[in-house]
């Protein structure tokens, strides 16, 4: 039987934790925003806000590994049911302290922290939860349908989020993220599922973990891809995310950038109707030229600046995302055993954000030594560089999908 772009949703399950998600990503768009503002309402410094920042991200790559652990180890819905919970409550906490005027920097830093800590966890079971929802024919239309849900969200939650900063104060708008998280929380009290087989769980999280890691190691491209991962989001991280903004602020203004990154939630929604027709053979080849196309924005940002073929470059790296995501999806849920999901989507994670600062710190130090425009073009020839070894490997190059079932784990 074919899959037609809405028919998961026919599946009570998959509907109430899509619709859950959607909520909890409505409010985690306008939280970035909101929290931002809050910070600098308290202190007006650039470093007052990377403390904060940093001490959500730092825990987030530290336990992301553990994280995958736990979450293969426990029920996947149990487990985002009680993260949305503790998420909904530290967020909750951080509102009336922003509302109430009584918040002060530390008070952030040890609330992020927490949220870090659990986004940890919750990360690797929210990408585990399809394949155990779905059968296998309707699972490239669940992902591409949250692809699709999650970029609508990303193109209207910010500006509502800088209205309600705006006219109400962030602390509203914070209020707004926590109880998304508690209505998550209870729809997914409504996804009923049979525990799945954990008969090869180790004694312990730990034990769990390090018989992931060995399962990786044996799939053969698992970490070549995390690696390739690791570098592509470095350079999209620092010469896209901060220098970006930076040379915008110099040709485009920050209206501009703004409208061209929109381009990329754009591109991400509008990809999902053709990606739907496309059939994935060689998802680790699909996956590398993605990678590639994903970095054309440098390309843009470091020859000459226009708003609308800047949109455009972005409209093209969302397209590129979306077909990201959708091969790496399916090639896990199809190569991977259901109990080993989570740690397996956690390895690619944490090789993903522990990246992140990396790229953040080095393109600085770098523009200023040769110049905005010639760093950005140096990361898209490093970034093809990347992509043209790794389509040598044939780790890499021999991965096919063949549109069946996951393995069976054997003890």
């Amino acid at each position: 039987m074919r899959s037609s772009r809405l028919s998961p949703l026919a599946a009570p399950a998959f509907r109430y934790f899509f619709v859950g998600q959607v909520v909890n990503r409505v409010g985690s768009s306008m939280a970035g925003v909101a929290l931002a503002f809050a910070v600098l309402d308290i202190d007006d410094s650039a470093s007052a806000l990377g403390w904060v920042i940093a001490a959500s991200s730092v825990p987030m790559v530290v336990f992301m590994l553990l994280g995958g652990a736990i979450a293969d180890r426990l029920p996947r819905a149990v487990v985002l049911r009680g993260c949305n919970l503790v998420q909904g409550v530290v967020q909750t906490a951080t509102a009336v302290l922003v509302i109430t005027g009584y918040a002060e920097i530390w008070h952030l830093v040890v609330l992020q922290a927490v949220a870090g800590t659990v986004f940890a966890v919750s990360y690797p079971a929210f990408l585990g939860m399809v394949p155990i929802l779905l059968p296998v024919e309707e699972r490239k239309a669940a992902f591409l349908l949250i692809g699709q849900a999650t970029s609508a969200v990303g193109i209207l939650g910010p500006a509502v989020s800088g209205v309600l900063v705006a006219t109400a104060g962030p602390g509203w708008a914070l209020a707004v993220d926590a109880a998304t998280y508690l209505v998550a929380a209870g729809l997914l009290l409504l996804v009923r599922l049979p525990p799945g087989d954990r008969s090869n769980a180790k004694p312990s999280v730990i034990g769990d973990f390090l018989a992931g890691w060995a399962f990786a190691r044996h799939l053969g491209w698992v970490i070549p891809a995390a690696s390739a991962s690791l570098v592509f989001n470095a350079l999209v991280s620092g010469a896209i995310n901060v220098l970006g903004p930076v040379i915008a602020d110099d040709t485009i203004g920050s209206e501009g950038w703004g409208l061209a990154r929109s381009g990329q939630a754009v591109g991400v929604f509008v990809a999902a109707f053709f990606l739907a027709k496309v059939t994935l053979r060689a998802p680790m080849r699909a996956i590398m030229i993605a990678f590639v196309v994903w970095c054309v924005p440098m390309l843009v940002l470091g020859t000459h600046v226009n708003v609308w073929v800047l949109s455009a470059s972005f409209v093209v790296a969302g397209a590129a995302l979306s077909l990201l995501d959708l091969a790496w999806n399916l090639l896990v849920q199809e190569k991977v055993p259901e109990e080993m999901l989570s740690r397996i989507m956690a390895i690619d994670g944490f090789f993903s954000f522990v990246a992140t600062p990396i790229g953040q710190l080095a393109v600085g130090p770098l523009a200023i030594a040769f110049g905005a425009g010639r760093v950005q073009l140096g990361c898209f020839a490093l970034a093809a560089l990347v992509a043209a070894f790794a389509l040598t490997r044939r780790r890499i190059t021999d991965v096919r999908l063949t549109g069946g079932p996951p393995p069976q784990l054997t003890g």
